[in-house]
């Protein structure tokens, strides 16, 4: 940031969000769910795109940007539980109660920390824009961001206890690392993102990129994995894949794979460049509503019942 600055990075952080958004509408073309969930795909989208154009054209500039600000942390956030879960359920579950109760404290509350710390620090303007800041006063503030550190300690006291208790008793790791270390990059990228970013808005721009990041990943190791949603099983189905096709094949084969996936992410991207080259006043409204429709799809179609992983 200091070498560079918010340009370079706002630019890095443009191209990843419509890889972004390109890569879930190839969620949706590769698993074909329209069909099965017309609602969610087709419907919920339509209605929202609607709602976006209804009060941008009466004016009401200052809630658009309110709602794409509280959706935006509440899709980030959503996504970090998604893809720990994930981990999670691929080992079968939560551990325990106790386990269960930790995990879910340690996502949302660095959530609702990061928001009440930032409306409180910046009240007035979201990335450069007015907006309606949700102000709780000082006092509930810290508390609140005293709580989210405490629970996510807690939260890593006791994976340490129970990785411990394992390593004595020589049991197999029922807790798969990936949940943990998603909750720690969770916990630090809401502290620093939302935390500093109402001083400087290169820290939400960093947030974003890790956000971007880690959705493109977690999506091509899906796509990857066509009709294998399980965490466990990847080194032996990696394993099978070399033995067949034989180490010099391996390359060509995730060549293929890679290409494959950024079919619809290029397309989004290029999309989004040619419509900005017409810089039409009635096709504004379209871009806010589809980042709206973006937060609603991201949380609807990695369910059990669109592609059965969380």
């Amino acid at each position: 940031m200091l070498w560079h600055g918010n340009r370079e990075i706002d630019a890095l952080d443009f191209v990843l969000s419509e890889f972004h958004l390109g890569a879930t509408y190839g969620v949706i073309i590769r698993r074909r769910l329209w069909r099965q969930r017309q609602v969610d795909v087709v419907l919920v989208p339509l209605i929202i795109i609607a709602a976006t154009y209804v009060l941008s054209m009466s004016g009401q500039a200052i809630l658009l940007t309110s709602i794409a600000m509280y959706a935006a942390i509440w899709h980030r956030g959503r996504q970090s539980l998604g893809v720990a879960r994930f981990y999670q359920r691929g080992m079968g579950g939560p551990v325990s109660p106790a386990h269960d109760l930790l995990f879910r404290g340690a996502i949302y509350l660095p959530m609702l920390a990061g928001m009440l710390t930032y409306t409180h620090l910046a009240p007035v303007e979201y990335e450069g824009e007015p907006y309606l800041g949700l102000t709780v006063g000082a006092e509930i503030t810290l508390i609140v961001g005293l709580a989210a550190v405490s629970w996510v300690t807690a939260y890593l006291a006791w994976m340490f206890w129970r990785s411990r208790c394992q390593q004595i008793q020589k049991v197999e790791l029922m807790v798969h690392p990936g949940e943990w270390w998603v909750v720690i990059a969770h916990g630090v990228a809401f502290g620093c993102g939302y935390v500093l970013g109402a001083s400087n808005a290169s820290f939400l721009l960093v947030l974003a990129v890790h956000h971007e990041v880690q959705y493109l990943y977690f999506t091509y190791a899906m796509a990857r994995r066509p009709g294998n949603f399980h965490a466990v099983g990847e080194a032996s189905s990696y394993a099978a894949m070399r033995a067949s096709n034989g180490d010099g094949r391996v390359f060509l084969t995730e060549a293929g794979q890679a290409a494959s996936f950024l079919g619809w992410p290029v397309i989004g991207f290029v999309g989004a460049i040619v419509g900005g080259w017409f810089e039409v006043e009635w096709l504004a409204p379209l871009g806010m509503g589809g980042l709206f429709c973006h937060y609603w799809l991201d949380g609807r179609i990695w369910t059990r019942r669109g592609t059965g992983i969380t």
